[in-house]
């Protein structure tokens, strides 16, 4: 018998990626069950939705909430700038200026200098620390990370830069949303207790290096209000 009926909501993980869906089919074969799950979320494609996929790992909703979410604290300053940042994206309707002048690979690169200079030792868990930031956030940002106001700059920024990276192209305003939700996505990571405090101190550390220079990171300068084009672009998708 299957753990899941059809109709039925459940949430999906795919490494660290959380998906909202519901069961559309149900297939037992031998002792293997698998669950075909239609997903709810929309696509840029006129609202259509996506396409069926037969996933693997899947997690009732009584599961997600039995997991234990890792405290990932962003410091008093940072928590009124992702504030800032979302009444300026979905109420005030600016735009960041992209490229960013500082994108998040600098960012991280800079940090990582910062942090030798005052250690004066090579640190190899932080080095890979900040490698999977990079990836955390090259993996997540156009699925999570993004305001829906957001959609079609992505679209265009991306068909402009095609094969760069947008840890080149973002900037710190976008990594401190990240910060946000990682927490609840490294809970459903293989990570020990070791690496969990090792990943939770050098990203304290990197919160509070952004803070520090965040006239730097996080100004106002980096939004503009945007155009009318634009606007009708967002109104008519």
């Amino acid at each position: 018998m299957s753990k899941f009926e059809e109709g039925e909501r459940v949430l999906c993980f795919h490494g660290p990626l959380l998906y909202e869906a519901r069961c559309h089919k149900v297939n037992t074969e031998g002792e293997k069950q698998s669950e075909l799950i239609k997903h709810h979320k929309k696509t840029q494609n006129r609202g259509k939705n996506k396409k069926l996929k037969l996933i693997d790992n899947v997690e009732s909703e009584d599961a997600f909430s039995a997991k234990v979410c890792i405290q990932i604290e962003l410091p008093s300053q940072l928590k009124l700038a992702v504030l800032d940042d979302w009444d300026l994206i979905t109420q005030q309707r600016h735009l960041l200026k992209l490229p960013a002048s500082v994108p998040v690979s600098v960012v991280l690169d800079e940090f990582r200098l910062y942090s030798h200079s005052v250690n004066k030792t090579t640190d190899i868990n932080r080095d890979h620390v900040l490698e999977g930031l990079l990836g955390y956030f090259s993996r997540l940002l156009g699925m999570q990370l993004l305001y829906q106001f957001e959609r079609a700059q992505y679209a265009d920024i991306m068909e402009e830069h095609k094969g760069v990276s947008v840890c080149d192209l973002y900037g710190a305003e976008h990594l401190l949303r990240l910060f946000t939700r990682i927490g609840e996505l490294l809970a459903f990571t293989e990570l020990d207790n070791n690496a969990i405090s090792v990943l939770q101190k050098y990203i304290h550390e990197l919160l509070s290096f952004i803070e520090l220079h965040r006239g730097k990171y996080l100004c106002s300068e980096n939004y503009y209000v945007a155009t009318p084009d634009y606007l009708r672009r967002v109104l008519l998708n």
